[in-house]
């Protein structure tokens, strides 16, 4: 092992010290209501992908691909074809599809179930690993993933954050699930350093590539896992070191104390906000108060002359106007607001290619004003709050706020919430049967004996 003072942390050797926790922590660590979140997070993980990779065509076209170029060797199952083909070929193709629809949970400073889940799920069903051993492995990966967060984000540096950090939590969570020693966990993080990275292009553009940074960091954790597995000699100074993650993508910065301070004390994973929208977190709070406003008053959108949002920081990537994909929608306040105006709800049906085209809707757009509205801010914790008021064309006025939208840990879904939201996406493509039964077994995790009896269950029977 090396020593050496050319750190960032005057020679401790932190990148080690977060290994040995990876390495030595156990499912009995873990109090029940940890390990209970994993498997909904599991679960959350599992709707997502059988929507994307059975009903979109960048879900289709990466299960293709993974399929075709991973080698003939199976593996790992692509979920919603059923296909298995390479570990990390699997993780590519899960990791897109679970990053595919903006309905990611948020948690550990950014969306975390396509990096936490996707590549310890490959590996746990490659190595036959019981469901107790991937539930750890995920709270391994979201507490990774939160804590290099936090440690070092910087901001404006142009990186794609939740794929920068999620390369980190997907190499230690398949590390957990290897079972590592601490000395090849360290290798397996110095080689997530390396080989981390991504942009906000793919968001710009509207392109799949987007939803390519969840399987790309996914893919790159399984096999930073699988190298280091082998003894492959990696970086022991992965984040800490002169030339490491710390200096070379956040400036030098590293916050020992956010990195390890009085780790397995609680989990991150609790304070998991399920999405209840299939868009940007920060649209849900203005999104939800005028879906309350025109339940309230049973509006129809030709009597709105305006709605004005109020927003904790208006930032022109979100409050754009101009919106031509599905990827530029799920991440606009004004087509949000237009399309829950004209639509009465914001579910998956509310955010197509069809929607973005409607006259009506993009008609709407313009009627739409957004304002910042720091009082709001000021009164929660760990929500992103919105208030608004719709004005109609026959001088009414009605306002309203919503502090802690649904599905923030500050108004958590009921299970009853959580399994609607599951079966909306799963029986589209499973059926209900297929589905209830699939919901069953995700959401009891801890009690399954091998992963890859899953495995029939994640794609429709013949």
């Amino acid at each position: 092992m090396q020593t050496t003072e050319e750190t960032v942390t005057g020679g401790r050797m932190v990148t080690w010290e977060l290994a040995e926790w990876v390495a030595g922590l156990q499912f009995d660590d873990l109090p029940d209501a940890v390990a209970d979140e994993a498997a909904r997070s599991f679960t959350d993980f599992l709707g997502e992908c059988l929507f994307v990779g059975a009903t979109k065509p960048w879900g289709r076209s990466i299960a293709d691909f993974c399929a075709r170029e991973g080698g003939q060797q199976p593996e790992a199952t692509i979920i919603a074809s059923g296909v298995k083909t390479l570990s990390s070929r699997a993780a590519l193709a899960n990791g897109t599809m679970a990053l595919g629809f903006e309905y990611a949970d948020f948690a550990a400073g950014s969306r975390a179930y396509p990096f936490a889940v996707t590549g310890p799920l490959a590996l746990a069903e490659t190595r036959h690993r019981p469901g107790k051993e991937l539930a750890l492995a995920i709270v391994i990966g979201y507490e990774v993933m939160s804590r290099v967060t936090r440690a070092t984000l910087t901001h404006g540096s142009g990186f794609y954050v939740p794929a920068l950090y999620g390369t980190f939590g997907s190499a230690a969570g398949g590390a957990r699930v290897l079972g590592l020693t601490p000395q090849y966990t360290n290798y397996a993080l110095g080689l997530a350093a390396a080989f981390t990275g991504g942009t906000f292009q793919g968001h710009e553009e509207g392109a799949w590539q987007r939803s390519l940074n969840g399987g790309m960091a996914s893919e790159r954790g399984v096999t930073a896992a699988l190298l280091a597995e082998t003894g492959f000699r990696a970086t022991e100074l992965g984040l800490e070191g002169v030339q490491g993650f710390a200096n070379m993508f956040c400036g030098g910065r590293l916050d020992t104390e956010a990195l390890l301070g009085h780790l397995g004390s609680s989990f991150v994973i609790t304070d998991r906000w399920v999405k209840a929208y299939p868009m940007n977190v920060t649209l849900h709070a203005p999104v939800e108060a005028l879906l309350k406003i025109m339940r309230a008053y049973d509006l129809h959108y030709e009597q709105i002359e305006e709605i004005d949002a109020g927003w904790q920081k208006v930032e022109p990537f979100l409050a754009k106007r101009k919106v031509a994909t599905v990827v530029s929608a799920q991440a606009s306040l004004p087509f949000a607001l237009s399309v829950a105006a004209v639509r009465g709800k914001a579910g998956v049906d509310e955010f197509t290619d069809e929607t973005v085209a409607d006259p009506v809707i993009q008609g709407m757009i313009a009627r739409t004003t957004i304002h910042q509205d720091t009082e709001l801010f000021e009164r929660v914790k760990n929500s992103m709050p919105g208030r608004v008021t719709v004005r109609l064309r026959d001088g009414r006025e009605f306002t309203d706020e919503v502090l802690y939208p649904k599905g923030n840990p500050g108004n958590p879904m009921t299970e009853a919430e959580f399994k609607a939201k599951f079966m909306d996406m799963a029986a589209r493509v499973l059926g209900d049967t297929q589905g209830e039964e699939l919901y069953a077994r995700a959401r009891d995790l801890v009690n399954v004996n091998d992963v890859s009896d899953l495995a029939p269950l994640l794609s429709p029977r013949p």
